[in-house]
């Protein structure tokens, strides 16, 4: 019985490590960068609405397969946008892809950003975006990234 029982707990063992690529040593965190802001028509009572195109770039020789996407972005300091995402493609091994994902901005946070901007009186606006990427077939349920840059607001003029 005895032998039985160590031979299924190390078949079970085995199968349920095979599948997950986020417990290899040599796994690397994938990295998201926004691309682009873009303003979207006013929704129901005239929300500010925006896509924000994202890059995932999967530094790993195995399918990175995201089962959603939880994003918060801070522009100028202050926190406009929060959203989620769950159409998304998987990302090839040591490849990249684009995501689009529609957010609707905190009316609060974006007012504060934009006097912000305005008392800058700069073309860039520094942004952060921190995003929970789910995973399928992972241990891991999910992970954590964060990223700052600016955005040129030269491009929206």
């Amino acid at each position: 019985m005895t032998k039985i029982y160590r031979s299924t707990l190390l078949i079970l063992t085995i199968i349920l490590f095979s599948g997950c690529a986020a417990l290899s040593p040599n796994f690397q965190e994938p990295e998201v960068e926004v691309v682009a802001l873009e303003p979207l028509p006013p929704g129901n009572g005239n929300n500010l609405r925006f896509r924000i195109h994202l890059r995932v770039f999967n530094p790993n020789n195995s399918e990175l397969a995201l089962s959603g996407l939880y994003y918060t972005l801070h522009l100028a300091g202050h926190k406009v946008m929060t959203g989620t995402s769950n159409n998304l493609v998987p990302i090839a091994p040591y490849g990249q892809d684009d995501i689009a994902v529609d957010a609707t901005a905190s009316l609060v946070g974006s007012l504060f950003a934009a006097a912000k901007v305005i008392n800058l009186n700069q073309n860039t606006v520094p942004y952060e975006l921190e995003a929970k990427l789910g995973l399928h077939r992972s241990l891991l349920p999910s992970i954590k990234v964060r990223k700052s840059g600016v955005v040129n607001l030269a491009q929206y003029y």
